[in-house]
C-alpha cells in the first residue's frame, strides 16, 4: 500500500505558530468576556453599557453614527418593557469600547418620558441628543424646548427662562418597537447666550396643539472625549 503523501505533517515551526495563535485568540476571548474590552461587535459594547446602567436585554430601536463626537462614534437607542436607554460606543485599537449611557425608567405611568445626553470632543462643539418614550395616546407631537436663564423671580422663587431653540417630533418622526413609540432628536447649539446653561424642557401636545404635559428634563449624562 502506498503512503498518502497528501497528509504531510506540519513542520514544527508552523505547529508552534499555530499553537501561539490559538492561545492568543483564546486570550482575546477571555479578556473580552471578563473585562469587556476588545469587543468584536458594537452591539456587544452596548450590552455592557446596558448592564452597567441596569437596563439589560434591550431591543435595538435605532442607531446613529456620530463622527462629531468620536470618529467612530455610534449611538444606540434600546428598549425593554420598562426602560429606554441611549448608549454609545466607539472603535479603538482594542476593539469596540463601551462609552456612556443613561437609562430612563418608564414604569411610573407618566404620559411622556424624556432624557438627554451631551457629548463633545477636544473642546469642540457639543452634540446634544434628546430621547424618550411616548405612552399617552393623546400626544401627537413631542417638543424639546431649550431655554436660557434670563433672571430670577424673587416672589415666585424660580428662574425666568427664554426659549432659544425648539425641536419637534411628530408622528412621522417617531420610532416604534413592540408597539411602543419613541423619539430621538439631535442638535448642535450655536451662539448660545453666555453665562447661561442649557435648560431642556419636554412638552407633549395633542392633535390640536393643546398641552398634555410639560416638565424639565432632569435625567441624562454629559461626556467629554479627549
Amino acid at each position: 500500500m502506498k503512503k498518502d503523501k497528501s497528509r504531510t505533517p506540519l513542520p514544527a515551526r508552523k505547529r508552534r505558530a499555530l499553537k501561539y495563535l490559538t492561545i492568543a485568540a483564546l486570550t482575546v476571548v477571555l479578556v473580552n468576556y471578563t473585562l469587556h474590552t476588545g469587543l468584536l461587535l458594537p452591539i456587544q459594547a452596548i450590552r455592557a453599557v446596558e448592564e452597567r446602567e441596569g437596563a439589560p436585554h434591550g431591543r435595538v430601536v435605532t442607531r446613529l453614527w456620530e463622527p462629531a463626537v468620536h470618529k467612530t462614534g455610534l449611538f444606540y437607542l434600546t428598549e425593554n418593557e420598562t426602560m429606554v436607554l441611549l448608549g454609545n460606543t466607539y472603535l479603538s485599537l482594542l476593539g469596540w469600547t463601551p462609552g456612556f449611557g443613561w437609562a430612563l425608567d418608564c414604569a411610573s405611568g407618566a404620559p411622556l418620558y424624556a432624557g438627554e445626553t451631551s457629548s463633545c470632543r477636544d473642546g469642540g462643539e457639543t452634540v446634544w441628543h434628546f430621547y424618550g418614550r411616548v405612552d399617552s395616546p393623546e400626544i401627537e407631537t413631542v417638543e424639546i424646548s431649550l431655554r436660557s436663564i434670563t433672571g430670577y423671580d424673587q416672589e415666585r422663587g424660580e428662574n425666568l427662562y427664554e426659549e432659544q431653540v425648539l425641536l419637534a417630533a411628530g408622528r412621522e418622526d417617531w420610532l416604534e418597537k413592540e408597539g411602543r413609540r419613541f423619539f430621538l432628536l439631535r442638535c448642535q447649539l450655536e451662539d448660545w447666550p453666555e453665562h447661561s446653561g442649557v435648560n431642556a424642557f419636554a412638552i407633549g401636545r395633542d392633535a390640536a396643539g393643546n398641552l398634555v404635559t410639560e416638565f424639565p428634563i432632569e435625567e441624562g449624562t454629559h461626556s467629554y472625549y479627549g
